[in-house]
């Protein structure tokens, strides 16, 4: 008796399984769009403005520097990330990151 459910079960794990059929009047989810305008995909590196502030690159960053930086791009922030900084990972088009080496000196510009 034992050997027969062993035998029924060996032979039951080699089948392949059936797949799995929706219940009638089951719908499919639509199918997901790209991102819309203004999401900040590639393409879209003008949202904050930095072309209008790409001679910071080299200078130290300042207090001073910064608030001149978000009135000239247009940005709605600023966030300056210096080296092994933790940042969130939102992307918000309208805040300026102003990276920075460990001496403080603008590296680059980024919008996000």
């Amino acid at each position: 008796m034992k050997q027969l459910a062993l035998m029924a079960m060996a032979v039951a794990g080699c089948t392949e399984p059936q797949p799995r059929t929706p219940p009638p009047g089951a719908t499919t989810p639509p199918a997901m769009g790209g991102r819309p305008a203004g999401t900040g995909m590639v393409g879209q590196i003008e949202d904050c403005g930095i072309g209008s502030i790409d001679d910071l690159v080299g200078k130290a960053v300042t207090a001073t520097m910064e608030d001149d930086a978000r009135k000239r791009s247009g940005a709605r922030a600023v966030r300056v990330i210096r080296p092994g900084a933790m940042v969130t990972m939102d992307f918000r088009p309208d805040r300026l990151n102003i990276h920075v080496d460990d001496k403080g000196v603008v590296t680059r510009l980024r919008c996000g």
